[in-house]
């Protein structure tokens, strides 16, 4: 299923100006609603500090939802967000704005038109979102609507915590973005291969695995696992690749050597590198939901699950199933790090507080239940969460859900502001040795002197 590419000036003018229905012009000091006391919901305004007196009074008002650089089903968008929404605040309505998830965001806040909230991976909150300007400090908000941050999974606090500004916060957590085998029943099947076991697997017992089903039948290529680079595995050793105290860059540790020579064991399979040179496979999604020739894709769950759920609804089915997340041998027991999808408000919303206090929703217990039920992880600590799992998505109907929660993330590295603008050196060494038979020495000691050039670039420039 190729996802659609659409015009940037399409976009622009689908979001237009942000503006309230019938003239709102409520802003950050302006509460449109209050919120219940307790739990993490919103207090109640009092009168004096609300613009409408109470429910029936309130104007309404129209907020702009755009997601950047993740993925987000408008469904899940209807089910989590407007659902909730509706019955927290009648007088409220989101408007989904389509987007592709590359989207670029430069052109769109120098254009002037912004939503008002947005779904982001947390990553995003130290790099791009920073570089723009772009999302409100929560603080203010939190204490002032007695929102309780201690409700949510450790981990999950220390990731927004840590990827937002020192004595700020910038997102509320909508979910974790847990790391996950899908694989092809099918595929197992039709070689007579075993498949991935309910036990977290190592990941080179993942690649040996993928050996049995790298194959030719009738014509047809298929790949046993793609590992989809050096970045999907990595932090399972807790690496990076510029150090957040020094600035310094060092790939070419025995760290770093671990993850290539692993890649390289996963190119090795005879019959895993296409004919044209091909060595990425999982980045294609028509590979795993129309052509159907990879069997496992070890990656995080929203990149498929959803999608997959739509594909059912068109009558489009995979006969497939979940495994849990490799690692490496000495880490096994967790998976990688923390990959959480978030919302932020905008600083150019004209209506901040009704925003957050949106947002804010997403951390009761009815919204994280309904969340789970739709097959988004929850953020709030709590077995009854993750219980209901899936209940509402047929999609996973007889799946073996609880290998999702058998490698639970591991903590973030808070990275250096020039982490992201570096990274393509190593997806350069990736290529060198699948395609051109570099050696994994030699393919890290050139993207270390790259990554150092482009360190003195970057210095001079930021």
């Amino acid at each position: 299923m190729k996802r659609q590419s659409w015009g940037l000036l399409a976009l622009l003018l689908g979001i237009g100006i942000v503006t309230g229905c019938s003239g709102s012009t409520e802003g950050t000091n302006g509460s449109a609603n209050g919120a219940e006391s307790g739990g993490a919901q919103p207090q109640a305004a009092s009168p004096a500090s609300s613009e409408a007196a109470d429910d029936g009074g309130q104007q309404p008002v129209t907020l702009k939802v755009l997601r950047a650089g993740i993925t987000v089903t408008q469904a899940e968008f209807e089910k989590t967000l407007v659902e909730r929404t509706k019955e927290k605040f009648p007088h409220v309505t989101l408007e989904w704005v389509e987007a592709p998830e590359d989207v670029e965001l430069e052109p769109l806040i120098t254009s002037g038109s912004v939503p008002d909230i947005m779904f982001v991976s947390t990553s995003s909150l130290s790099t791009t979102l920073k570089e723009l300007n772009l999302a409100e400090n929560l603080q203010p908000y939190i204490e002032k609507h007695n929102v309780d941050l201690a409700r949510l999974k450790p981990v999950v606090l220390d990731t927004v915590s840590k990827y937002s500004p020192e004595g700020a916060l910038h997102a509320i957590p909508f979910s974790v973005n847990l790391p996950v085998v899908f694989y092809n029943k099918d595929i197992f099947d039709k070689f007579g291969a075993p498949y991935p076991p309910d036990e977290q697997l190592s990941w080179n017992e993942a690649i040996e695995l993928g050996k049995q089903v790298t194959r030719s039948d009738n014509g047809v290529d298929y790949i046993g696992i793609d590992l989809f680079g050096s970045s999907n595995i990595a932090t399972g050793l807790d690496l990076y690749i510029v150090d957040p105290e020094t600035g310094k860059a060092d790939v070419t540790t025995p760290e770093w050597r671990k993850v290539f020579e692993q890649l390289q064991r996963s190119y090795e399979v005879q019959g895993y590198i296409g004919p044209d040179g091909r060595y990425q496979y999982a980045n294609d999604d028509d590979i795993f939901y129309n052509e159907k020739n990879l069997a496992m894709v070890a990656y995080n769950i929203a990149h498929l699950l959803g999608p997959l759920e739509e594909l059912r609804q068109q009558g489009i089915e995979l006969n497939w199933d979940f495994a849990p997340f490799p690692n490496f041998e000495e880490n096994l027991g967790t998976g990688k790090a923390a990959n959480v999808h978030s919302l932020i408000v905008t600083q150019a919303s004209k209506n901040k507080d009704i925003a957050f206090q949106v947002i804010a929703n997403i951390l009761t217990d009815e919204s994280q239940l309904a969340l789970s039920r739709i097959g988004r992880v929850p953020t709030v600590e709590g077995k009854q969460f993750e219980e209901v799992y899936g209940d509402d998505i047929p999609v996973l109907e007889g799946k073996t859900v609880a290998n999702i929660f058998k490698a639970p993330p591991r903590n973030v590295i808070k990275p250096h502001k020039f982490e992201s603008k570096v990274r393509k050196f190593l997806t350069e060494a990736e290529r060198s040795i699948a395609v051109d038979g570099v050696d994994v020495n030699s393919a890290l000691r050139t993207a270390q002197e790259a990554i150092e050039k482009e360190l003195i670039t970057l210095s001079k420039t930021n």
